[in-house]
């Protein structure tokens, strides 16, 4: 789609190339990075896309966090002790941990922190469910009791999706639900910068001269964080050959997620293009389930054969980097992997989807696609999707619009057509995300409505995925995962349509990037 760009675009990356040998000798304690999308939400237990997580794993700490390998690790604790029945937990903060005001983290913080995480959040939320009480018992002592046993305490306090339980002060930590942070406050190894911030153009973060790292060695987002840098630099270009030509000039150092069809490109002028998160990521059709006619099983089982995952991945990846179909909604080739229950839908079927549309009650009405340009892979799934339907006979409206306006938009509930609602859109997830039920939002069935966009409800898929967990250990938790699995192609949350690598792009002078379950800008170096 670009390929006529390529060409004056490596004309200009040569005329270009001694501005970034330049750039590089003169600002190399400044990373410039081009995000995915612009930051929008500054409270990180508000914050449900991977921006706003990303930005809050810089600015804040939490008590564990995720290895290479997704095992969660202390972070901010110095000890961490389970009771013998797993209902009380010690937790113990490293001494000389301070917030980027100089003032001491202490228990109330954390107690603090926690409680409103738990309060306003669909993660938290599976805590606070099984929480009997949670007490500073000194300044750097917390005592957490459980009213049932729960095998997942330290995976999610070690911030696994997004909002993430971050650390604050107790005054941030206590304003009310809702208001805004425009100073935020974390202890973590970058502090951010309001006064440089530049909506829709630029956030910006500093080194935290005070952070103190843990001992051990950096494993993905666990370990040390050290800081080799004097500040971060996210500068939003929402056109992709901007954003290549400007790590090929050196104006930037580090593209965040490159567009399939620029990696080649890229490759040949020796930046590197790589993987970084353990797993790769998922793609998918989400559609609403409170407009009809997504609200009756027989669409979105229409839905779920309109798609051939081949042609879906074809368009979002090409030849250019890995992909593969998976018929699953962890992801395939991760610790729950299973593709049970989606026999039915290996292979598209136009006839049988029609005629299900027809038996939903689908009379010929328009029904809105929201997707978004900026993120390419959600503008081509959505130009594969409106064909399927339209071979259907559904008479489909994209609505095209910027990913700072489509992800508000998608998390409406309760909106007719024309005054915000939706039928259906398409989206892709982190690998690191969606391979667990906890984390995966789009598999939340709870009632009367999840909580995030698509809004489902599903009693039994509900119980099942409890039951997972409530299991006791990894081997209980498989099984009732594949019975949750089954449940979801009975129920239908979404319509997966594969999973491909979203690679990263960095110049050769930035040194230390770290495989982890989420971009680190720590440990690394402009040389």
């Amino acid at each position: 789609m670009r390929r006529w760009l390529l060409a004056g675009l490596a004309a200009i990356a040569l005329s270009g190339s001694l501005q970034g040998v330049a750039l590089a000798q003169t600002q190399g304690s400044v990373l410039r990075v081009v995000p995915s999308a612009d930051l929008t939400e500054l409270d990180p237990t508000r914050g449900a896309n991977l921006v706003s997580r990303l930005y809050s794993q810089m600015v804040f700490d939490t008590l564990f966090a995720l290895d290479s390998q997704l095992r969660p690790r202390p972070l901010m604790l110095e000890s961490s002790q389970a009771s013998a029945d797993g209902l009380q937990w010690t937790l113990t903060l490293r001494p000389g941990l301070r917030f980027h005001n100089g003032q001491p983290v202490t228990s109330r913080d954390v107690v603090a922190s926690l409680q409103r995480w738990m309060g306003s959040t669909s993660i938290g939320g599976q805590l606070k469910a099984r929480l009997a009480s949670l007490e500073a018992a000194d300044g750097r002592q917390m005592v957490l009791r459980l009213k049932e046993p729960f095998g997942l305490v330290e995976y999610i306090l070690a911030g696994p999706g997004a909002p993430i339980a971050a650390i604050m002060p107790e005054a941030d930590a206590t304003r009310p639900i809702g208001s805004p942070l425009p100073n935020p406050i974390g202890s973590g190894p970058f502090r951010y910068l309001p006064q440089e911030r530049v909506i829709g153009h630029r956030a910006v973060f500093e080194r935290n001269p005070d952070y103190q790292p843990r001992a051990e060695p950096p494993d993905g987002l666990a370990g040390a964080r050290i800081v080799k840098v004097d500040r971060v630099e996210w500068i939003v270009m929402p056109d992709a050959v901007t954003a290549a030509n400007a790590l090929v000039t050196g104006e930037a150092d580090i593209w965040e997620q490159v567009t399939p069809d620029l990696a080649p490109f890229l490759a040949q002028r020796r930046i590197a293009v790589r993987r970084l998160s353990s797993l790769p990521s998922v793609t998918f059709v989400r559609p609403n389930f409170q407009l009809p006619p997504f609200n009756d099983i027989r669409a979105r089982q229409a839905l779920a054969l309109l798609f051939d995952q081949r042609e879906m991945l074809d368009a979002v990846a090409g030849d250019k980097v890995p992909s593969q179909p998976c018929w699953s909604f962890t992801v395939c080739g991760g610790p729950f992997s299973t593709e049970v229950g989606s026999e039915p839908y290996r292979q598209p079927d136009l006839a049988r989807a029609r005629a299900l549309m027809r038996e939903a009650g689908y009379r010929g009405e328009k029904l809105v696609l929201v997707a978004t340009p900026q993120l390419p892979v959600i503008g081509q799934m959505a130009q594969v999707v409106e064909q399927r339907l339209r071979q259907i006979g559904v008479d489909v409206d994209v609505e095209m619009m910027d990913f700072a306006a489509m992800f508000p938009r998608i998390q409406v509930q309760n909106k007719p057509i024309g005054q915000g609602g939706y039928h259906l859109f398409t989206y892709y997830g982190a690998g690191a995300y969606w391979f667990h039920p906890l984390t995966n939002l789009s598999v939340d069935v709870s009632c009367p409505a999840a909580p995030w966009a698509g809004f489902p409800c599903d009693p039994e898929g509900e119980r099942l995925r409890q039951a997972f967990f409530a299991a006791p250990d990894d081997a209980a938790r498989s099984s009732a995962y594949t019975a949750f699995h089954r449940r979801m192609w009975e129920f239908l949350p979404y319509i997966p349509t594969g999973q491909f690598d979203v690679t990263s792009a960095f110049r050769r002078n930035v040194q230390g990037m770290l495989d982890a379950p989420f971009i680190a800008y720590w440990n690394i170096e402009k040389r």
